[in-house]
C-alpha cells in the first residue's frame, strides 16, 4: 500500500509538472536582446514555482491517500490479531500481573527451544508458557505450560556463545532462559535466598 501511495504521489507530480512546463512552452518568445533575457529569467523563476506549486498540490491531492496508509498499518494489524488470539490462553493458564516475556533458548521440552515465553507466578507456582502477550508472533502454536512449586527449582548462570543465560532446573525438567528471568524469578517468586542460586 506504501508503495502504491508513493508511485501515485510521483505520477501526480510528473503530470502537474508536465503540464506547467507545457503552459510555460506555450507562451511566445518576444522579439528583441533585452525582451528576451527578460523572458528567459521570467521562465525559470516560473519554472521554479511551477515545481513548488507542483509539490504542493501534490502533498494536498494525496493527503487522504498516505492517512489511508498510516491507518492501514499491516504489522500492528496483524500483533493485535494474534494478541487477541491468546485471550483464552490468558484466562486457561491464569496470566496475571506481573509476568516477564523472555527467551527460552533451550528446554528438555524440545517445543520451547528458540521460542519467547511468557513467565509468571499464579499462588504459589511459577508457570512457564507461550508467549501470551503477543501471541504466536514468534511460535505456531500453544507450547502447554509447566508449573513449579518454589522448593522444586534450582537457578544456576550458564555462559553460551558469550551470552548470560539462567539456567532453571526442577528435577528432570531444564529450561535455559534469557538471564533478565533471574531477576524476575528471584523477586517475584523464591526471594533472594541463595538456596535457590548457584
Amino acid at each position: 500500500m506504501r508503495k502504491i501511495s508513493t508511485v501515485i504521489s510521483i505520477i501526480i507530480y510528473i503530470i502537474v509538472i508536465t503540464v506547467g512546463f507545457g503552459s510555460l512552452k506555450s507562451i511566445p518568445q518576444p522579439c528583441g536582446i533585452i525582451w528576451n533575457c527578460i523572458f528567459i529569467i521570467g521562465k525559470v523563476v516560473v519554472g521554479f514555482i511551477v515545481l513548488i506549486v507542483g509539490g504542493v498540490l501534490t502533498v494536498g491531492l494525496t493527503t487522504p491517500l498516505w492517512k489511508k496508509v498510516e491507518s492501514f498499518n499491516l504489522p500492528a494489524i496483524k500483533k493485535e490479531i494474534f494478541s487477541k488470539s491468546c485471550v483464552h490462553l490468558r484466562n486457561y493458564y491464569g496470566l496475571q500481573e506481573s509476568y516477564i516475556i523472555t527467551k527460552c533458548f533451550d528446554a528438555t521440552d524440545k517445543k520451547f527451544q528458540n521460542h519467547d515465553v511468557c513467565i509468571f507466578v499464579v499462588g504459589d507456582e511459577l508457570r512457564i508458557t507461550t508467549d501470551l502477550i503477543h501471541g504466536f508472533l514468534y511460535g505456531e502454536r500453544d507450547l502447554g505450560c509447566y508449573a513449579f512449586k518454589k522448593y522444586e527449582i534450582v537457578l544456576s548462570k550458564r555462559l553460551c556463545d558469550k551470552h548470560l543465560m539462567i539456567e532453571m532446573r526442577a528435577g528432570k525438567t531444564i529450561f535455559l532462559l534469557g538471564y533478565k528471568a533471574r531477576s524476575f524469578i528471584e523477586k517475584n517468586f523464591i526471594g533472594k535466598e541463595t538456596d535457590y542460586f548457584n
